[in-house]
């Protein structure tokens, strides 16, 4: 085979891999929604139970609102809380998941993230109702304590 007939076909070569590699690179940044930060699971799903004021499942896992604390069922202001947080994300709504880069090992089985309903961001919705707490022994350890919605909650 002469010099040039090889070039060519190392050229080729090349042009595919680097095409399919970018073609692959670019299906993985379609997959993670834009409003995603850092490294961690994110995804697109369906809210299928509001557990509670800072809990909801989305496609059936458990996710645990970053840095919002609600208080429980059984306490003064938790049915409230739930409510709050049904009519922000009701069961049915599409929701972005960004799990908490800083958090996750998780809590009791759920996902810690920050949760947006659309274009809502429920964590700092729940703080900013005053029907939540911010969750400060977290605000070191949390991707999210440096961001306005905690700083203003205090954080």
């Amino acid at each position: 085979m002469n010099k040039a007939v090889l070039a060519a076909a190392i050229a080729i070569v090349f042009l595919l891999v680097s095409g399919i590699i970018g073609y692959l690179s670019q299906i993985d940044e379609e997959e993670k929604p834009a409003i995603c930060k850092g490294t961690a699971a994110c995804f697109i799903g369906k809210v299928t139970a509001v557990t509670d004021g800072d809990t909801i499942k989305v496609e059936g896992i458990a996710i645990r609102l970053a840095l919002a604390s609600a208080p429980e069922l059984h306490e003064s202001g938790g049915i409230n809380a739930r409510e709050f947080t049904l009519k922000a994300c009701p069961v049915g709504s599409t929701v972005t998941v960004d799990e908490d880069d800083g958090q996750r090992e998780g809590s009791f089985g759920r996902t810690i993230a920050a949760v947006y309903c659309g274009d809502k961001l429920l964590n700092s919705a729940l703080l900013d109702s005053k029907l939540g707490t911010i969750s400060k022994e977290f605000c070191g350890t949390s991707e999210f304590g440096s961001e306005d919605w905690a700083k203003r909650n205090g954080c």
